[in-house]
């Protein structure tokens, strides 16, 4: 750490005080030992010209020169240094400590004193002072052996991270490394520099919030109601110092509420990211330095994104041992941000714990929110923004801060919105990325493009789709505005089974379903979410549920009897762990806001306790003859070129198919007649129809096929 020497007046007394005592300790080495001859300085460079040159004339030092404990600051106190005094008062240091830390701060202030320290270590590699060369510059012979436990790695000096103890360089003497320097969190304060620690510069929060977040944040009461609780906390002599811990989603305004909380009180604030931390190979050296500088600039400390710990017993059992004796020794008032609800009064036994809920915006909050960023920022009317607004707040569970990160990224697309339209789609479309950051990762996002008329189903299937889609869409008269949320503890969502043979179109009702209500369609990649790892399905599991719930997305279960199958016997671990799988699903499906569609060929395949939770179920059964034919004619697009003697009454009342099946021949006569350049015709259908009965293993004869037989062979088509 390069730094200029400042312009303190204390400092040029410290260094003055100090050249006086080395000027006597050198002297001291170099006269005559006890047992006759000189001490010999081997391998050094630095030799008796060059410190007579840095020090002057030694002069007639005595023998054993004495050093009384105090003296060196007192001499520099009477300079006036106030920044080392208040270091001495908030840390409760003696005079020989502040001493220590003032002679290890003195070559920031005078580089020639590294030489001079280096050559009293008879060390070349070694310029901050050693434990010995402490003792002997600042304390009398006699108080030695007693002064030296304020040097050791578990007193106050090292333990606070005041001082930072060195490691030996390569070949030194000096086997255990006894020096030490100054922090440079505490140096800077020394020296009235605003620049912070850089261990705790690695860790700091970044400032990633849109611009219009803290307009937004500062309609929260949260601020006022933690600002009231810190003046009052140390309105007085506290007895104990205070932990608080605030709960909040990710854009709740965690971090915003204790800075403002503090500026409230008249208080800086350190605000730490543990994430950042996790990561870090110093992470327990910087959090004794944030914990330093708390204390020395009187700023309280902010430890934010606690959870990035508490996921792993292990990391968070680190975590707690390196925070337990600093708050019980340095903590005065800290803060701690999670966004799960994490019970932590064991953690800090002896504190003040107090808990803070940054509760989920209700709807009518979102939509103040929304049509105040609309009106002003946007500049649309009155029925524009608030039709919009309406419209996002229904679907959208979004925080304060992920509100202005969707209007932000919408304002900065590069066609920039400019009406009332364009305002619309952009908003929907990147609040659906903002809300769920992560399903992506964990689900496969389906296009969604098909409406009612697109499928081909019985009546009375029709209406159970309808039946879906009605729900949704009036969930929010009906739970919030008509009470009847206020019946039922479950959650609010909507839990659908469709279960028939594959292919018989349970995939395109949930597009159907999703396009209708215009939402985003997720279908569950299993191999993303299952893991062999205990305990990381249940992880996956969770973060979808979460990430569709905010989205207001619809969750796609495809061969759902995979994730909600039966519960097995307990025969061994296997089979523990797999119920337990099931078990956390019950009880996430249970609480689940959004829309979960399950998909499965056999229905007796799912757990009897994922039944009861269904609201909606609707069987897929083959198609009859009509719907066959139905599905027989949409299935070849109007673009398509059809031969004018397609026998469609044969197609649909010879042979029982599904919908997909009846798609995956029409696709295979398609290609047929683009290889022979014609319109798709007979020919073409019924070699593609017989390939695809053997591939599901039907057995059938060309005489099946009637007056079509010739065609079922690959040499009929010309």
């Amino acid at each position: 750490m390069k730094l200029e020497p400042p312009p303190l007046q204390w400092s040029a007394t410290l260094c003055a005080e100090l050249r006086a005592r080395l000027v006597r300790l050198v002297q001291r080495m170099r006269s005559p030992q006890p047992l006759g001859g000189e001490l010999a300085f081997r391998g050094l460079v630095i030799g008796d010209a060059e410190i007579d040159r840095l020090l002057g004339e030694p002069g007639d030092a005595p023998d054993g020169p004495r050093f009384a404990c105090g003296s060196l600051w007192r001499a520099v106190a009477a300079a006036g240094a106030p920044r080392a005094a208040a270091l001495q008062a908030a840390f409760q240091l003696s005079d020989f400590e502040l001493e220590c830390v003032l002679a290890c701060l003195a070559p920031e202030l005078d580089r020639e004193l590294e030489r001079v320290y280096a050559y009293l270590n008879d060390d070349v590699t070694q310029r901050q002072p050693s434990t010995d060369l402490l003792l002997r510059m600042l304390a009398p012979p006699e108080a030695r052996l007693q002064l030296s436990g304020s040097l050791a790695r578990d007193a106050r000096l090292l333990r606070h991270s005041i001082l930072v103890p060195l490691d030996p360089a390569p070949g030194s003497r000096h086997a255990h490394g006894a020096f030490a320097r100054v922090a440079d969190g505490v140096a800077r304060f020394l020296l009235e520099q605003d620049a912070e620690d850089p261990l705790l510069a690695r860790a700091r929060c970044v400032a990633d919030a849109a611009p219009l977040a803290p307009v937004l944040w500062s309609r929260l009461p949260a601020a006022a109601e933690l600002g009231a609780l810190l003046q009052d906390h140390l309105a007085g002599e506290p007895a104990a110092p205070l932990v608080a811990v605030l709960r909040g989603r990710v854009g709740s305004g965690r971090r915003f509420a204790v800075e403002s909380a503090c500026r409230r009180a008249g208080y800086g604030c350190i605000a730490l990211d543990l994430a950042r931390l996790r990561r870090s190979a110093d992470a327990e050296r910087t959090l004794a330095a944030a914990f330093r500088d708390s204390v020395l600039r009187g700023a309280p400390l902010f430890l934010h994104h606690l959870d990035a710990w508490l996921d792993d017993a292990e990391r968070a059992a680190e975590l707690r041992g390196w925070l337990q004796p600093l708050v019980h020794e340095l903590g005065w008032a800290l803060f701690l941000g999670c966004e799960t609800a994490a019970s932590l009064s064991n953690w800090f036994r002896g504190a003040r714990v107090v808990e803070f809920a940054l509760p989920e915006l209700t709807v009518a909050a979102r939509t103040e929110s929304w049509r105040a960023l609309l009106a002003i920022q946007a500049g649309l009317g009155a029925g524009d923004a608030e039709g919009i607004a309406d419209a996002l707040a229904a679907k959208f569970r979004l925080s304060h801060g992920e509100i202005a990160e969707t209007f932000a990224r919408a304002a900065g697309e590069p066609r920039a919105p400019r009406d009332a339209a364009d305002w619309s789609r952009l908003l929907h479309l990147q609040a659906g990325r903002v809300a769920a950051p992560r399903l992506g990762q964990l689900a496969q996002p389906v296009a969604t493009a098909h409406g009612f008329p697109d499928l081909v189903l019985p009546a009375d299937k029709l209406d159970s789709l309808r039946e879906i889609v009605r729900r949704v869409r009036h969930r929010r008269t009906v739970m919030e505005q008509w009470g009847f949320g206020e019946l039922s503890a479950r959650g609010r969502g909507l839990v659908a089974l469709f279960f028939g043979p594959s292919g018989t179109g349970k995939t395109m009702a949930a597009d159907v379903i999703a396009h209708e209500l215009g939402m985003q369609l997720f279908r569950i990649d299993l191999a993303g979410v299952v893991s062999k790892y205990i305990g990381e399905t249940e992880k996956n599991l969770r973060a979808v549920f979460e990430e569709a719930d905010r989205a207001d997305a619809v969750l796609f279960f495809d061969e759902a009897d995979a994730l909600f199958g039966k519960r097995s016997e307990v025969k061994d671990a296997h089979d523990r762990y797999a119920n337990i799988e099931i078990d956390y699903l019950l009880q996430r499906i249970e609480q689940f806001e959004g829309v979960a569609i399950l998909a499965t060929n056999v229905r007796g395949h799912l757990d009897p306790a994922f039944l009861r939770r269904i609201h909606i179920t609707v069987e897929f059964a083959l198609p009859q003859e009509t719907e066959r034919r139905g599905l027989w004619q949409r299935s070849f697009p109007p673009a398509a070129p059809r031969a004018a003697d397609i026998d469609w009454d044969f197609l649909a009342g010879r042979f029982e198919l599904s919908g997909g099946a009846i798609r995956s021949a029409a696709f295979g006569a398609a290609f047929l007649a683009a290889e022979r350049a014609r319109a798709i015709g007979m020919p073409e259908i019924v070699r593609a129809l017989h390939g695809e009965l053997a591939k599901a293993g039907r057995r059938v004869a060309a005489a099946d096929f009637g007056h079509y037989a010739r065609h079922a062979q690959h040499a009929s088509i010309p």
